[in-house]
């Protein structure tokens, strides 16, 4: 009777022989979000040296990149604009010659800066502003609206609205509010959301969030 532990041993030794070796690559991407249409820099490493590395977003190709001698790789890409929504969580998967393979997930945002109801008489209108987008620059960042006649370059309030939560930075809702902590004039306002309490105008060479939103203020009829 002496074969049956041998016979098993071997059918031991066969499915050892054919388990897979578990893979050490690993992906990270180099921020936790992304503004819509931004720059997203991938890193891989563990991937077979001098190696070609597939790059797939959502399932789709995204386009390959060589490994260097020590395995790692890196990819750049720009993120989609967004459709129909204001932030999407995209997977991504890399997998090199020998199919070692590691998935590593990104947000995207719309940086975004509203208030509903959009229309009333604004010397008495009540309001929920909401954000998207205000911690791109850093997490749990305070927004604060900024009051300025247009064409002024001094501000005439600032309140704060509160503190950005979640990957990207939203505020979802705030309570309701007026929409002008003080009796406006006739004219044009601006709107200044951003994350700074000190009043600067926002130009495009700013790094951090912001919105311009321009309101008019009309003097009624009677």
């Amino acid at each position: 009777m002496t074969p049956r532990p041998l016979v098993l041993s071997l059918a031991v030794a066969g499915v050892l022989g054919l388990a897979p070796v578990a893979s050490a690559a690993t992906l990270t991407t180099d921020t936790r979000c992304y503004q819509e249409r931004g720059e997203v820099v991938l890193r891989g490493e563990g991937y077979a040296p001098n190696s070609t590395v597939t790059v797939m977003r959502d399932g789709a190709a995204l386009g390959a990149a060589p490994t260097e001698a020590d395995g790692t790789f890196q990819r750049k890409f720009t993120t989609p604009a967004l459709t129909g929504v204001r932030e999407a969580v995209y997977s991504l998967t890399a997998t090199d010659q020998q199919q070692n393979a590691a998935t590593t997930r990104y947000r995207s945002t719309k940086v975004f800066a509203d208030f509903n109801p959009g229309s009333g008489n604004p010397r008495r209108l009540r309001v929920r502003f909401t954000v998207n987008g205000f911690g791109l620059a850093r997490a749990h960042a305070s927004v604060y609206l900024h009051y300025v006649r247009k064409g002024s370059s001094h501000v005439t309030r600032t309140i704060r609205l509160g503190t950005a939560r979640g990957t990207c930075g939203v505020i979802r809702q705030t309570k309701l509010r007026r929409l002008f902590p003080f009796a406006p004039s006739r004219g044009t306002w601006i709107l200044q959301f951003d994350t700074f309490r000190r009043y600067e105008r926002a130009t495009s060479k700013r790094t951090t969030p912001w919105v311009r939103k321009p309101v008019e203020v009309f003097t009624r009829k009677r």
